[in-house]
């Protein structure tokens, strides 16, 4: 256990250290939950509603979580496989899902990071605070949400392994995911044969406990229902991504195709 976790932490560090090395990343980081939170507050700012400031800073994390969701699982996995180590990472003596655990790990702290960024910018700039009826149960809620995001990445980094795609596939599944989980407005806007789609995606329970947090829990029944869908589905990816690892490492040790060529 102590070497599984010693593996982790230092992946993540390593991770963190190289993202910050990369000025696209460091735009992602720090300038994109600016600019995010800017576009949010301006839509939401005269929407008439109570607590529209959750909305903005909920919004905008997700939006900056996931992009970071979308380096971890896809842009990682793309380079490492052009700088020649992807095979060497999985062919070492450490488990190569631990130590994509570790590289997805620091991006998801860096995306927290973009989501107190957020705060701090709306807090300071348009001077106001974002109010929360059910402190405890949130912090319950963006733990479980933090889990299943690990949960997601690693199932999007097993499918990513093996394509060549996979920056490609990157570019398309990040801003689908605002619109599919309710992030930026209600799913019940879009198309009735869409939601099924989102009811799929954890993110869309998660943003809606997290809400429901903020304004004050009114239908523990409807509480319970998101609860138990969210710990479902992060189940089910997890489940997953230990299937398909489990996959991936056998059909690469036989073919050997993990390189560029």
């Amino acid at each position: 256990m102590k070497k599984t976790l010693n593996i982790i932490l230092e992946s993540c560090k390593l991770q963190m250290k190289q993202s910050f090395a990369r000025a696209t990343f460091k735009f992602c980081v720090l300038v994109q939950p600016i600019i995010y939170g800017l576009i949010m507050y301006l839509m939401y700012r005269d929407s008439g509603h109570d607590n529209f400031v959750s909305f903005v800073i909920l919004g905008t994390g997700f939006m900056s979580l996931w992009s970071s969701i979308c380096f971890s699982s896809a842009g990682d996995i793309e380079r490492e496989r052009y700088m020649g180590t992807l095979e060497i990472i999985t062919s070492t003596p450490a488990d190569f899902r631990i130590i994509m655990l570790g590289k997805i790990i620091g991006n998801i702290i860096l995306g927290v990071m973009s989501m107190l960024i957020t705060y701090v910018f709306i807090a300071i700039v348009f001077s106001e605070n974002m109010t929360i009826a059910n402190p405890y149960l949130f912090m319950f809620i963006f733990i479980l949400t933090i889990i299943s995001f690990i949960g997601i990445s690693m199932l999007l980094a097993s499918c990513f392994t093996l394509s060549r795609n996979a920056r490609a596939l990157m570019n398309c599944l990040e801003y689908p995911i605002f619109i599919l989980c309710g992030v930026i407005f209600p799913i019940s806007i879009l198309p009735t044969w869409t939601r099924w789609i989102s009811y799929t995606l954890s993110p869309t329970w998660s943003i809606k406990m997290l809400r429901m947090c903020v304004a004050g829990v009114q239908d523990m029944v409807e509480f319970r229902t998101c609860l138990i869908s969210l710990i479902t589905l992060t189940v089910i990816y997890t489940a997953l991504a230990i299937i398909l690892y489990a996959q991936i490492d056998k059909k690469t040790r036989i073919k050997a195709t993990l390189g560029v060529y």
